[in-house]
């Protein structure tokens, strides 16, 4: 399987046509994306298993 920060990383570069843009820059910002929305999921299924649990 390959790593999706890869593969985010590459589509945000050829989306912005920044294919200068600093790639740590890029790597960075998915980087950081991918770990808000991960928090965000875990919040959801914290918030979904209390729920069932009352």
């Amino acid at each position: 399987m390959s790593d999706p920060i890869e593969v985010w990383t590459s589509r945000l570069r050829d989306m912005t046509g920044e294919k200068e843009t600093d790639s740590e820059d890029a790597r960075r910002f998915v980087e950081d994306l991918y770990t808000a929305a991960q928090i965000d999921q875990d919040q959801v299924r914290a918030k979904a298993e209390f729920e069932r649990e009352e």
